[in-house]
């Protein structure tokens, strides 16, 4: 079952991380499209988006979630309640809740991230991180939520979004600055096969 984990998160969420280990033929069988489905698959000429498309849409049929998703300048947002989606290359990530706002990003641990490291994080940020790729990962996967939960185009990473030490218990605190305001965010984090996964319901 490429259902590896569901419902990680708590309360009133629905969510799971789904294990891409099928081509498009399989994944189409595992899905139950809808009209605007299919009209996204169509669209795109890149195999590795459809397989991405149909991996959250097999994910969200296992979850039993039966929702109408769509996008808003790439934002997925869904008829009923609110979703957010993430990938990398080998996971599919979903988390849904009815009333509350929510964000989700997972990412393949890879040293890619020591090339913009210092355009991302602070200067605190990189001493906590230490070069601990893993680390590093964690802070971007957080950055990511945050950017998700504002919903603002125009977040500067490095310098609006603050990511506060963390240790082992998977609970990170974060902080957005926006003119002389601070809003706090919880997040949570947890890993799978080289991969790290950061969600949060605020």
């Amino acid at each position: 079952m490429p259902l590896v984990l569901r419902n990680f998160s708590c309360g009133d969420s629905v969510s799971g991380i789904w294990k891409i280990t099928e081509n498009e033929t399989e994944l189409f069988e595992l899905c139950n499209l809808n009209e605007y489905d299919l009209k996204l698959l169509n669209g795109s000429s890149s195999v590795s988006r459809r397989i991405e498309i149909l991996a959250v849409r097999a994910l969200v049929n296992q979850l039993n979630l039966n929702l109408v998703i769509r996008y808003d300048d790439r934002k997925p947002v869904c008829d009923t309640g609110h979703i957010s989606i993430s990938h990398s290359n080998s996971f599919a990530s979903v988390i849904w809740h009815p009333e509350k706002n929510t964000a989700i990003d997972i990412e393949e641990i890879d040293k890619r991230l020591y090339r913009i490291a210092q355009r991302a994080f602070s200067d605190s940020e990189l001493i906590f991180a230490n070069n601990d790729l893993k680390i590093l990962t964690l802070l971007w996967n957080c950055k990511e939520c945050v950017f998700k939960l504002c919903n603002d185009p125009g977040i500067e990473f490095r310098t609006q979004i603050r990511v506060l030490p963390f240790d082992t218990d998977n609970k990170i605190i974060c902080e957005f600055y926006l003119n002389d305001e601070i809003k706090q965010f919880e997040l949570y984090s947890l890993e799978i096969d080289n991969n790290t996964l950061v969600w949060g319901v605020i």
